[in-house]
């Protein structure tokens, strides 16, 4: 099943996906009788399971695709991360994402994460980021507290120009964030909290939200 699952998900993948790796020196240092294959399933414990380096070693040493140290790992990861930009790259590449290369256009995907200090009583901070798409980029990235005044998600924890293009999860979803963004003369994509975010319709009535999305009856449609 394991093994089933993993060519489904490798179909989704560039087809020089492997040539990849040896071009950005991923598999530089790798024993002979390592492949890309087991690489890039450890890595994936990582990146897309959410392990710790020490967990994903435990795991991919149980799976029988990698035994390695969580201190390897993490050289390894670090050796693999042009590797997994281009592969990034190429997969928005095949699926035809094209967007305005204008100088006044930026597509801009919003996020924030916890991280901790090492050891038993490290402090815990928040790091606000943006990465501009296709090119993956981050173009920036500020550190807070993970409580209190000014720490919390927000479009106002970013600089934001005329023409930027926000894409960010509900946690952004607040009436003081989407004010700032439009004062900027920028655009915006949120997924809507509706019980932080009031919809009005031109005459100021309630907008019947729930009435119109069943209105929607095809993938695609705009109402």
């Amino acid at each position: 099943m394991i093994d089933e699952d993993w060519k489904l998900l490798t179909s989704f993948f560039p087809e020089n996906w492997k040539d990849l790796a040896a071009t950005t020196n991923a598999l530089k240092g790798l024993r002979k009788d390592k492949s890309e294959d087991a690489l890039l399933r450890t890595l994936l414990i990582h990146l897309a399971g959410g392990f710790s380096l020490r967990e994903t070693v435990v795991r991919a040493r149980q799976a029988q695709s990698a035994d390695l140290s969580d201190v390897a790992l993490l050289k390894r990861l670090r050796k693999s991360g042009e590797w997994l930009h281009q592969l990034c790259l190429a997969m928005f590449a095949e699926r035809g994402l094209d967007l305005d290369k204008s100088d006044d256009f930026r597509c801009r995907l919003l996020d924030a994460t916890n991280v901790r200090e090492p050891g038993k009583t490290g402090s815990l901070w928040r790091i606000h980021y943006s990465v501009q798409v296709p090119s993956l980029n981050c173009d920036f990235f500020k550190l807070t507290a993970t409580e209190g005044k000014g720490s919390g998600e927000s479009f106002k924890q970013f600089p934001v120009r005329a023409g930027d293009y926000l894409i960010a999860d509900r946690g952004y979803s607040l009436m003081s964030g989407i004010r700032y963004v439009d004062s900027q003369k920028a655009y915006l994509t949120v997924r809507l909290h509706t019980q932080t975010v009031l919809l009005f319709d031109k005459q100021g009535k309630d907008f019947p939200l729930l009435k119109s999305v069943r209105g929607v009856k095809t993938a695609g449609a705009i109402k």
